[in-house]
């Protein structure tokens, strides 16, 4: 966490770090000079690697590459807006496709407790099927003590038609 809170103070501090970083190599490139002693290498790759160990490099890069990005296309508006038009068309439709799944499959169903909803199924010995007839469903939905509530789909068409 302490290590966190020290990359945000510098975030928040960078220009003041890099003016005293700036300070500092300079006051020790001078005393190398006065004193005869070795180089002290290229500034540039020591502020990079000192910046590297202070805080968010990727952070710095992240923004250099959006500034590359948006200069890149400003210089080509034609490509942009083809870009962005494809883009926008391949999310929505995307978008569109999930919310009709999200509806159809993922979404739980709108009762009480999804999960205490039962399934009745015919089982006999040549056969079984899900498909209960109308006089059973009315006696289930009359007699019950257990269920709040009794429901019938049939996968067959069903036709209503008068006398």
């Amino acid at each position: 966490m302490r290590e966190l809170l020290r990359r945000i103070h510098y975030l928040l501090h960078r220009r003041r770090f890099d003016d005293e970083l700036a300070e500092e190599m300079a006051f020790h490139r001078e005393m190398a000079e006065q004193g005869g002693g070795v180089p002290l290498g290229d500034a540039l790759r020591l502020r990079e690697d000192s910046r590297e160990a202070w805080g968010f490099m990727w952070l710095d890069r992240f923004g250099q590459d959006l500034r590359y990005a948006f200069r890149a296309m400003r210089s080509s508006p034609g490509f942009t807006t083809a870009a962005v038009l494809v883009l926008a068309i391949g999310i929505g439709a995307t978008v569109a496709a999930f919310s009709a799944f999200n509806m159809v499959a993922l979404r739980p169903l709108p009762v009480r407790d999804p999960r205490t909803i039962l399934r009745f199924q015919r089982h006999a010995p040549d056969r079984s099927g899900s498909d209960v007839p109308y006089p059973a469903v009315a006696f289930y939905r009359e007699h019950t003590r257990t269920l709040s509530a009794v429901l019938a789909m049939t996968s067959s068409r069903l036709s209503l038609e008068g006398p």
